[in-house]
């Protein structure tokens, strides 16, 4: 009975990682999330939507280039979602170059005077 609850408790607090199908968005271009419970963290989802789109690449032949990235709480700010936006290009592709990361800003401020 001991052994039985000990596995109940490990079980419970290993958390978990479910990442969706990649969806194409366009030519080359895709989009894939990965979504971290409460017990595991935000990076654990990152790491997974990035695999995810490596694997989808190297499946074409292509490399995994990354274009843009989201993080947002879900299930009432308990579970961490992370969106991942790739390219996967030939390695001669001209726009296979060093990625430009850039920190998306958490405030956009929208002037709609005309």
């Amino acid at each position: 009975m001991l052994i039985l609850a000990a596995v109940v408790v490990a079980v419970l607090l290993s958390g978990c990682v479910s990442t969706s199908d990649v969806l194409e968005m366009g030519k080359d271009t895709y989009s894939v999330s990965a979504t971290a419970d409460g017990y595991r963290s935000a990076s654990s989802a990152r790491q997974s939507a990035f695999e995810a789109g490596k694997e989808m690449c190297t499946k074409q032949g292509k490399r995994f280039m990354f274009m843009n990235e989201s993080k947002s709480r879900t299930r009432m700010g308990i579970d961490t979602t992370v969106d991942v936006t790739f390219k996967c290009l030939s390695e001669d592709d001209p726009e296979y170059t060093r990625p430009r990361i850039r920190q998306a800003p958490d405030v956009v401020i929208e002037d709609q005077r005309k």
